[in-house]
């Protein structure tokens, strides 16, 4: 199975919407993802990377790099809205996904990876302790939002990203 990753293209747009609201009891509004896009498509630590077959998007996932300007650390990287569609599950697509990420993340120099994913997703939460992600305490605040869902936070050291070590955390 040959998958490419690739960052994502204005045309891909409708179709990792369309993957993204199959999970979800709300539907992304097209307009503000459009104006969105068009924010933050020239931005270079903003990453929206997708996983292609056969030119088919089979899922994707959002990262951004964060710079520290009062402390000496190194950037890190925050990874969230993963999504593999349905049928490619259990293929190995989610692993060569974070593969990619994470090396995106060492060739970036970032210190760690900061993971954001919903805590009653059972089945993604024990593939992302599988990958070397350790769950932390993180604190969310939702501002005039409709649609909550409780959110759990992953780190990933840069000691994993480049020599996969045990995590230890500051934090």
């Amino acid at each position: 199975m040959n998958i490419i990753f690739e960052k994502l293209k204005e045309n891909d747009l409708e179709t990792i919407a369309k993957l993204y609201d199959s999970e979800r009891p709300i539907v992304t509004n097209r307009e503000k993802m459009y104006q969105t896009f068009e924010k933050i498509k020239n931005n270079p630590d903003y990453y929206i990377i997708v996983a292609k077959q056969n030119a088919e998007i089979i899922g994707f996932a959002n990262a951004f790099i964060h710079q520290d300007i009062f402390e000496e650390n190194k950037p890190f990287m925050t990874i969230w809205s993963v999504r593999i569609k349905k049928e490619y599950r259990r293929q190995g697509i989610g692993r060569k996904l974070f593969k990619y990420l994470e090396e995106m993340a060492h060739n970036i120099d970032c210190e760690f990876i900061c993971l954001i994913a919903e805590k009653n997703n059972i089945v993604a939460n024990a593939f992302y302790e599988k990958l070397g992600y350790k769950c932390e305490n993180g604190y969310i605040k939702m501002l005039n939002k409709k649609y909550y869902h409780h959110i759990i936070f992953f780190y990933l050291t840069k000691k994993r990203i480049s020599a996969c070590t045990p995590f230890y955390s500051i934090f």
